[in-house]
């Protein structure tokens, strides 16, 4: 197996010690670098994955360390220029969702990687949820006809309650870093299933709020709305829900698909029937999910399979769909400020 010479650039996004484990487990894959302005982490770096070569600023680790790819899991505002750093160097880059705190930031990043010749994948960890997936494929494939209608529901009671450090909720809670709070951190996933199921809607509608957390700097809930000729799809986010949701539903003519938990169900009417307060005519079902392919099992994994074996990453997981999911979230945030549609 060829090597794969793996850096990681920035530390604070907490996600990033859950995903090193599985490239650990990759054969021929090898962490040889690492960056973070936090001395705290780069120690933990070392540590627990062994990584001597260990910087600062991400800049002197590209220039000092050959490799093939980085992760990067810093800021979504410094996400920016440390993929257009690794770009300029012909690193290959997977950042954590989602891609940028801006529209405008995600654009430079997918500007770079042009221009560049570089390849870049955004981490959303649903890619990976077997009933997640098998729902996209299903709602795509027509099995429940035109689906005008979807919710993409993400919430749970907070960063900091669930026990996320210090130095990943710093940034989730400064607009500036993050470009929002819930709105940018959970309707992302909402933004993402549109943008790679339809593309960009024709128009957007947001709504972001401080509705149950006092004194707190950014919206703790939030809402966008994609409007296209003949489909909704609302992408909803709360940091303020109790107990946590995180689940799909996808409203067809001919059918109901649903994600609850792990499971998938997919409810229906049979032919020439009405279903009205009718829980005899739902025909209820649950959709047995098959283990994913060895390449989709998680985004380290797919990362390293689609570089060596140079195939597309699912669309999902594109910068294409990346860029757009951003576009779409920063539309809704316009449309919150100005409590009008706006086109992303």
């Amino acid at each position: 197996m060829k090597p794969f010479r793996l850096l990681v650039a920035g530390l604070v996004h907490d996600h990033v010690w859950h995903m090193l484990p599985d490239f650990q487990k990759i054969p021929g894959v090898k962490i040889v670098g690492g960056a973070d302005p936090n001395k705290p982490l780069r120690e933990k770096l070392r540590k627990e994955f062994g990584v001597t070569a260990l910087f600062e600023k991400p800049a002197d680790l590209f220039d000092e360390v050959e490799a093939d790819g980085v992760l990067v899991c810093s800021s979504k505002s410094d996400g920016v220029s440390i993929v257009q750093a690794a770009a300029a160097r012909g690193l290959h880059a997977m950042v954590e969702k989602p891609m940028a705190h801006t529209a405008e930031g995600a654009k430079k990043m997918d500007d770079a990687a042009r221009r560049h010749k570089t390849r870049l994948m955004i981490n959303w960890p649903l890619a990976w949820n077997p009933s997640v997936v098998r729902a996209l494929e299903m709602a795509q494939a027509g099995d429940i006809g035109h689906v005008f209608h979807a919710r993409i529901h993400m919430a749970h009671q907070g960063p900091k309650e669930a026990g996320c450090t210090p130095y990943f909720w710093g940034w989730l809670y400064d607009a500036k870093q993050n470009g929002a709070g819930a709105l940018v951190d959970y309707c992302c996933y909402g933004a993402a299933v549109m943008a790679s199921l339809w593309g960009k809607p024709r128009q957007v509608m947001g709504h972001a709020g401080t509705l149950a957390k006092k004194n707190f700097p950014v919206d703790d809930n939030a809402l966008v709305i994609g409007l296209w000729p003949n489909r909704t799809v609302l992408s909803q986010a709360s940091w303020t829900q109790n107990p946590d949701f995180h689940d799909i539903l996808f409203l067809g003519v001919d059918g109901t698909l649903e994600t609850v938990r792990g499971k998938l169900v997919h409810t229906h009417t049979k032919a020439n029937e009405f279903s009205h307060w009718g829980a005899d005519r739902l025909n209820r079902k649950e959709i047995k999910l098959p283990k994913l392919p060895v390449g989709e099992r998680n985004g380290p994994e797919h990362f390293v399979h689609c570089l060596r074996t140079r195939k597309a990453f699912k669309s999902l997981c594109s910068a294409e769909t990346g860029l757009a999911a951003q576009q779409i979230l920063t539309a809704g945030l316009k449309s919150d400020r100005s409590g009008r549609r706006v086109s992303p």
